[in-house]
């Protein structure tokens, strides 16, 4: 069932229901701030006294758009909710909400988001992209809580599941320093090798389509001496000619148009290994000592 939405000069956020408690609650932060009401919903404002007239009317005034934002970013379920509670103010609705979601069916959704998580992986015919966006749409009704799902998990989640096609580049991406390890940055670098890919099985299927092959090269570059003939020379014997480049077949790819020297597939290969044992042997191994203690730690980028 597709979430309803709430939208307001502040923006636009998924209605409060039964499954997105923690997305709500932060989301609805952030609005309240912007009307000066987050310390009315949170107690954290005193109310002012009856004879500060002026203070009294602008408490009511945030008060109330504190109250109308509450309501109507929920959905019909949770305002019948709040229709039944014996206090209206916006403080009073902003406690009791927790109490009503974090119930046994609430962990009970929460423990299937977990397992959707963690069985999620990608397919070979789902971009990157996609994919990550899955992952977030996932973690998403827990955002905000205290049993969110980190960027750290979301990383490693991700990295463990990606294609082996990408087997490599999730190596170079582990051995990077923690300071480089964000989201941002894995996705970032996952979509560049995906396009790279992407661009070199295009130019191996074009060198697919030529239709000269292997043996026919050969058969060429093979002499047939025939007779003895007149002024020294064999009868249907033909002088060697250089083969083209499409009777030429790479034999590390096996693809046809190009030697090995040449197969750029063998050269992106050789370049991911070097940079793999260039961040292996950029870990170096320090000696730390605590008192009478001693450890060994490893020290990236030393």
């Amino acid at each position: 069932m597709e979430s309803m939405k709430f939208t307001c000069k502040h923006g636009s956020m998924e209605m409060l229901n039964d499954r997105n408690y923690h997305s709500w609650k932060h989301s609805l932060k952030a609005f309240l701030i912007a009307e000066d009401a987050f310390g009315i919903v949170t107690r954290t404002e005193e109310h002012p006294n009856a004879g500060m007239t002026a203070q009294l009317l602008d408490f009511r005034r945030r008060s109330g758009r504190a109250s109308s934002l509450i309501y109507t970013s929920s959905d019909e379920t949770t305002r019948s909710l709040i229709d039944n509670l014996p206090n209206k103010e916006p403080n009073y609705v902003w406690t009791a909400l927790p109490l009503a979601f974090d119930t046994s069916a609430s962990l009970s959704m929460r423990l299937t988001t977990v397992r959707r998580f963690h069985k999620t992986t990608m397919k070979p015919s789902t971009s990157v992209s996609t994919y990550i966006s899955t992952l977030k749409d996932i973690c998403q009704p827990r955002a905000g809580s205290q049993e969110r799902i980190s960027d750290n998990v979301l990383i490693g989640h991700l990295l463990s599941t990606v294609p082996e096609t990408f087997a490599a580049i999730a190596d170079i991406i582990e051995s990077k320093p923690a300071a480089e390890l964000t989201l941002d940055a894995v996705t970032t670098t996952l979509i560049d090798a995906e396009a790279s890919m992407a661009l070199r099985d295009d130019q191996v299927g074009s060198n697919l389509n030529i239709t000269s092959t292997t043996t026919q090269a050969l058969a060429a570059m093979t002499r047939h001496p025939g007779r003895r003939g007149g002024h020294g020379s064999y009868r249907g014997w033909k002088p060697y000619e250089r083969p083209s480049d499409s009777q030429l077949q790479c034999s590390y790819c096996t693809s046809e148009g190009y030697k090995e020297a040449s197969c750029q597939l063998k050269q992106d290969a050789e370049q991911l290994r070097k940079e793999w044992w260039s961040q292996k042997a950029s870990a170096q191994t320090a000696r730390v000592n605590f008192g009478d203690c001693t450890s060994e730690v490893v020290v990236h980028g030393l």
